[in-house]
Parts: structure tokens; C-alpha cells; sequence
């Protein structure tokens, strides 16, 4: 008989900087019999605008000198035999981080989950809380909202000016971080050298900064009329 056990984890977001990345894959190659008769076969793939590369190594990734920034889309694959280990940052949908282990017994796909977690855990960005939040049903709600009582079909309902603003500033705020959500705030990604201005480098906490500011001044603009 042969068994094979398959086990596949959600991971937290997560922020490597490039000797994070080097020690991940330390600790994923360490899992495996480096010395052993059956080959092992190794991947590190990272797409950039209109491009993939794909690399054999960490030492061949760190020799390519012209990859600078930050990397948001990559892959961490690792196979000998049959048990593998595969980190990915997931797809256009689906953008939830994925850990997917296979191996002959449930003790070394326990301990491979570990290794990776270890090492992830550790890199968690602090916006961790805010990725699952879903930011495009709330606008989709906010921006039909005034016509609730109406009717979709009615005329757009008439409504206080400070209303009327705070209404426009909330919908417009949710549907920027519905839109823009995994530039601002990347559920993973690889920092390969710090070339980033100020601005790009810290866009996501300066977007979200700008949108609780928004908020709090559209709440104040819809309390105050009738709170006077």
C-alpha cells in the first residue's frame, strides 16, 4: 500500500525582506534529504509587469542584479520523491497566501507546515486583520443604499447636503481600498532592495491614514446637523 498525505494551509499577510526570503528557504530545503539518491527539484518564481522569472536557486536568484523592489506575486517550490512543499501567493482572485504539503506521513508534512509557518509567522505585516475584510460587498451596499426605501428604479432620492457629501466620501473610500486593496496592502510580498520612495514604499498606511480621516470627517458631517 501506498499513502500519500496532502495538507494545504491559509497563511497570515506577510512582508520578507531579502534575508527572510534566504532563510525560508533554508529551513524549506533542510526538510529534505539533500545527500539522497532521488534528485531534488527547486523553484523560486517571481512575475514581474509582463514577465516571469523563474530561478534555481537562492544563489541564482541573488546573482540576478537587475530584480529590484518589491515583489508581490511569487512562488516557493520545493520536491524530492514524492513529498513537496509549495508556497504561493495565490491568483488574480484569490489572493490569500497558500502553504501546500505532501509527503509520505502526516509527521513530516506536520513538521514542514511548521518550518514555513515559523519563519512567516514571524514576518506578519500589521495589517494582517484588515486583508479578509470585504471591502467590495460594503461599497456595493453603500452605493446602492439610497435607494433602499425607493426602488432601484426610482429617481436618485433627495438628501441633505452633509448627507449627501458623507455619503459620496464613505462609498468613494470603500470602493479605492475595493479597487486598489492588494497594491495598497499586499497579503505577501519580497522586498528586494529599499529603492522605494517614501510615498510608494509606506502607500498603504498612508491610504489607510487618509481613508479613517475621511471617515471620521464624513461621520462628523452626517452628526452634526442633526445633533445641533
Amino acid at each position: 500500500m501506498k499513502r500519500q498525505v496532502e495538507r494545504e494551509v491559509r497563511l497570515s499577510a506577510f512582508a520578507l525582506e531579502r534575508g527572510d526570503l534566504e532563510l525560508l528557504w533554508e529551513r524549506m530545503l533542510a526538510l529534505f534529504d539533500l545527500n539522497g539518491e532521488q534528485p531534488i527539484r527547486a523553484s523560486i518564481s517571481l512575475s514581474i509587469p509582463s514577465e516571469r522569472l523563474t530561478f534555481d536557486s537562492i544563489e541564482e536568484l541573488n546573482s540576478y542584479t537587475a530584480l529590484r523592489g518589491r515583489i508581490v506575486r511569487f512562488s516557493l517550490r520545493i520536491q524530492q520523491g514524492n513529498r513537496s512543499v509549495f508556497l504561493s501567493t495565490g491568483g488574480v482572485f484569490f489572493t490569500t497566501p497558500t502553504l501546500k504539503v505532501d509527503g509520505d506521513s502526516d509527521i513530516w508534512c506536520a513538521g514542514a507546515i511548521e518550518a514555513v509557518v515559523h519563519v512567516v509567522r514571524n514576518c506578519r505585516v500589521w495589517y494582517f486583520w484588515l486583508v479578509n475584510f470585504p471591502f467590495t460587498i460594503v461599497f456595493m451596499v453603500l452605493a446602492f443604499s439610497p435607494w433602499l426605501k425607493q426602488g432601484p428604479f426610482r429617481a436618485f432620492p433627495e438628501m441633505p447636503v452633509p448627507a449627501l457629501l458623507s455619503w459620496f466620501v464613505i462609498t468613494t473610500l470603500f470602493g479605492y481600498f475595493a479597487i486598489f486593496k492588494e497594491r495598497l496592502l499586499p497579503t505577501a510580498s519580497i522586498t528586494l532592495t529599499r529603492e522605494l520612495g517614501f510615498i510608494r514604499r509606506y502607500s498603504g498606511e498612508l491610504g489607510l491614514i487618509l481613508g479613517v480621516l475621511a471617515l471620521i470627517l464624513a461621520t462628523y458631517m452626517w452628526i452634526v446637523p442633526y445633533g445641533a
